[in-house]
């Protein structure tokens, strides 16, 4: 305990960590308890296409929007597949007696799911590659190439 008095400085970090968890912790729960919030899956295939799209000029973002409206009605179903999937995969991993098999098999599934839905992301920005303009295209893949 003599280091612990004699060290202010960690003390302090301490009291800023232990904060910091607890700001941490709040967020977490509120978005976990709001309707609709924290949902597993949610959302990643629009979160990929708008950090694609702010990296593009606004003509060629324009031709990845307009795509990713055209594979939305197909995209939709294959998330709400693979969220179910996740759950189903939680749900085996809370079990108090583990069976492996089964949270193999869920898992395999929800794997299964999301590289159904990274195939139409995949398809996306193939077609969009296609048809954006080629400074749109050096744009994206910055200086590796230069």
């Amino acid at each position: 305990m003599k280091f612990w008095r004699e060290s202010s400085t960690l003390r302090a970090l301490v009291l800023v960590s232990l904060c910091l968890n607890v700001i941490l912790f709040t967020y977490v729960s509120v978005q976990w308890l709001r309707p609709g919030g924290l949902v597993p899956g949610e959302g990643l295939p629009l979160r990929m296409i708008e950090r694609v799209a702010e990296r593009l000029p606004k003509e060629d973002a324009e031709v990845l929007w307009s795509i990713y409206q055209g594979k939305e009605a197909e995209l939709l179903p294959l998330q709400t597949e693979y969220r179910h999937a996740l759950v189903k995969a939680m749900k085996a991993a809370a079990q108090t007696n583990l069976d492996k098999a089964e949270l193999e098999a869920a898992v395999k599934d929800a794997r299964d799911k999301r590289v159904k839905i990274g195939d139409v992301v995949v398809a996306t920005f193939v077609e969009m590659l296609e048809r954006i303009s080629p400074k749109g295209r050096r744009q994206l893949v910055g200086g590796y190439f230069r």
